[in-house]
């Protein structure tokens, strides 16, 4: 009977997805004293989420299958990047030592919802127009501006992926120059966050183009969008990097976000 119930609707699993996942996840942060490993888990999340709908949709559609597994690859890929990050760093990321030391001995559980139940809820509100994807279903074949679509967020996943790949050498050079202003990272300041951006937005097209009715899901990329500029990305990144020799002159030749193409 629970079963039939989460399996009633792609975004009720989603939901419990998103909720056993973060809370088992939390309760490995409080084993270990480590709260950042929710970051990897940002990734890993929508592809747990992206799995379980397809698992469990009675309306399995080809739709729902090309989406799903675009999300999966999304966050695998995110989920293998962040956790090599965790594993080289080897220490709770300051931002969370921070919380930790504002918070004291109520961290531990001011942490499940601040931290863990917070990314779980922004991640299955994120997940809307893939889950509708399985919602409504959808034609047999997919429609060619939904294909243009999936194109453009698989566009969006490569430019995120060479770019953090090209992050990750820069970062390993023992002579390096102060900034990397090469690759993508001659067009716009922080590559990685606009092909993720692309990415969810290019999702929301393929199925908005597919079915129609999911056209109210265009809050998850929109708050994706908020997240990666004013939020956890390039905001919080820039406060510390502005900081570093030659980062103003190169801000200022620069398009923070937006690729600058001519």
């Amino acid at each position: 009977m629970i079963i039939e119930t989460i399996t009633a609707s792609p975004y009720l699993t989603g939901a419990v997805t998103a909720a056993v996942l973060l809370t088992g996840v939390w309760i490995v942060s409080l084993l270990i004293s480590d709260a950042s490993i929710i970051d990897m888990f940002w990734g890993g999340g929508y592809a747990a989420i992206a799995t379980t709908t397809m698992l469990m949709a009675d309306n399995l559609s080809p739709l729902g299958i090309a989406t799903g597994l675009a999300v999966i690859a999304w966050g695998l890929r995110l989920w293998l990047h962040l956790f090599t990050r965790w594993r080289r760093e080897g220490e709770e990321d300051y931002r969370y030592q921070k919380m930790r030391a504002y918070h004291g001995d109520k961290f531990w559980w001011r942490s499940f919802f601040t931290v863990f139940t917070f990314q779980g809820l922004l991640m299955w509100l994120v997940s809307m127009p893939f889950m509708a994807a399985f919602y409504f279903g959808g034609d047999a074949a997919l429609p060619g501006l939904t294909i243009v679509f999936l194109l453009v967020a698989m566009g969006g996943l490569y430019m995120e992926a060479s770019a953090d790949i090209q992050l990750t050498k820069f970062r390993a050079l023992k002579d390096k120059p102060p900034v990397l202003d090469t690759g993508w990272w001659k067009y716009t300041r922080h590559p990685n966050y606009f092909g993720d951006a692309v990415f969810w937005w290019g999702i929301y097209g393929a199925v908005v183009a597919a079915t129609p009715e999911a056209i109210w899901t265009i809050f998850a990329p929109i708050i994706m969008n908020y997240l990666l500029v004013n939020v956890s990305g390039a905001a919080m990144l820039e406060r510390s990097l502005k900081k570093k020799p030659g980062y103003e002159a190169y801000m200022a030749r620069t398009n923070r976000f937006i690729p600058k193409i001519f």
